[in-house]
């Protein structure tokens, strides 16, 4: 005659079965390739936006411009014109300098 285990014991061994398993030899390859970049901080794309624009930073976001990550910087310079800069946030170059109109 078979005797059935009941469903705690099942569980119960099921979860010790898994937590005692290895991590596929693939997940460690796939851990180190997706690493990515470190992102430079807010305050380091800024230095290099006034180091582009010498001025006074109005505003400042973290945004994505055609899928890469990007600080904007709105800088008002002493001659009261608005400029925006862009700088890669994993990177740190400058993407764009642009004068702003009103």
């Amino acid at each position: 005659m078979k005797k059935s285990i009941g469903w705690t014991t099942a569980i119960a061994l099921a979860s010790i079965l898994g937590t005692a398993m290895p991590a596929p030899l693939h997940a460690e390859k796939a851990q180190a390739t997706d690493v990515k970049p470190m992102r430079i901080t807010e305050e380091q794309a800024k230095q290099i936006a006034l180091q582009q624009i010498k001025g006074r930073v109005l505003h400042s976001e973290l945004d994505t411009e055609n899928g890469v990550l990007v600080y904007e910087f709105i800088i008002l310079t002493d001659q009261n014109q608005v400029y925006e800069v862009e700088v890669n946030a994993e990177t740190g170059k400058v993407m764009k300098v642009e004068r702003e109109d009103f």
